[in-house]
């Protein structure tokens, strides 16, 4: 019984001991408070050229155009340019009409490079980062159709009539104004060539594609006919041969008929001795 109650007892002491040590041990406090974050301004682009969106954008990445602007994109897409080089492309609106484009780097974080807000700067940007944002050709008689001179390309490989239209251009980074020849596949700008001698090599490189396709072209004919040719030489030479039969009475015309073909001598009766009687077909 003495050893039961010395066991309690111990039980006892170690449990006050236990919270007495819990007791001393510093509380872990958690304060549920915080500052929300700021809301990124809305930014309404129709209202602002491609200078003040640059000064707006510029130092900040897609992600952070995307969400500020109150318009939803139109097309979002990798652009490749002329050294290879990758591009983020994000456009608001429509080629045909009012438009906002931007540029951006393709890599993390894509940062913000380029905008443009009309035919000019689209231009202006196509040439300086070596790309192809998008221009129709509806676009760009709008704003070149009463001086630009119109002539067209054959691609007879891919079939089709290539418009071109050369004008005397310049912009920001060319103060210089110089022909340029702008070639359109339908609607969509497809060449930006800069001086006579690049334009005579596009339209040399095209010559030169169709003469080949040409040429190619003749000798699948001239194969097709000769194959032709063959098949009625052989097909001659296995019509069977006709004879014609004329003249006499009906039974030498049954049993001796004579062939009209100098190649083969006319048949003659077989000599019969004399007093061989004949027979006579009882019909």
């Amino acid at each position: 019984m003495k050893h039961f109650i010395l066991i309690i007892l111990s039980l006892l002491l170690a449990g006050a001991a236990a919270a007495q040590n819990h007791a001393e041990e510093p509380e872990i406090v958690i304060e549920m408070r915080g500052e929300q974050t700021a809301p990124v301004a809305a930014v309404s682009i129709w209202d602002k050229n491609a200078l003040q969106l640059t000064r707006l954008f510029r130092g900040k990445d897609r992600s952070h155009v995307l969400y500020s602007v109150e318009n939803v994109s139109t097309k979002d897409d990798i652009l490749r340019s002329d050294n290879a080089k990758e591009y983020a492309f994000v456009r608001y609106g429509t080629n045909d009409g009012d438009y906002r484009k931007f540029l951006f780097k393709a890599e993390d974080p894509q940062t913000f490079v380029a905008c443009a807000a009309n035919l000019k700067d689209v231009l202006a940007v196509n040439l300086k980062y070596g790309v192809n944002m998008g221009v129709s050709l509806k676009d760009f008689l709008r704003v070149y159709g009463g001086t630009a001179q119109a002539s067209a390309l054959e691609d007879e490989t891919a079939g089709k009539t290539l418009a071109v239209y050369k004008q005397t251009y310049s912009d920001v980074n060319h103060k210089t104004p110089a022909p340029y020849y702008f070639v359109f596949d339908g609607d969509e700008l497809t060449q930006m060539l800069a001086g006579e001698k690049a334009y005579a090599d596009y339209a040399k490189k095209l010559t030169e594609a169709n003469e080949k396709l040409r040429a190619q072209n003749k000798q699948a004919q001239d194969k097709a006919a000769q194959l032709e040719k063959q098949k009625r030489k052989q097909a001659a030479r296995r019509k069977p041969i006709k004879a014609l039969a004329y003249g006499g009475t009906v039974e030498d015309q049954m049993y001796m008929p004579r062939v009209n073909n100098p190649k083969f001598p006319p048949p003659t009766p077989s000599k019969v001795p004399a007093g061989t009687p004949i027979p006579v077909n009882p019909f």
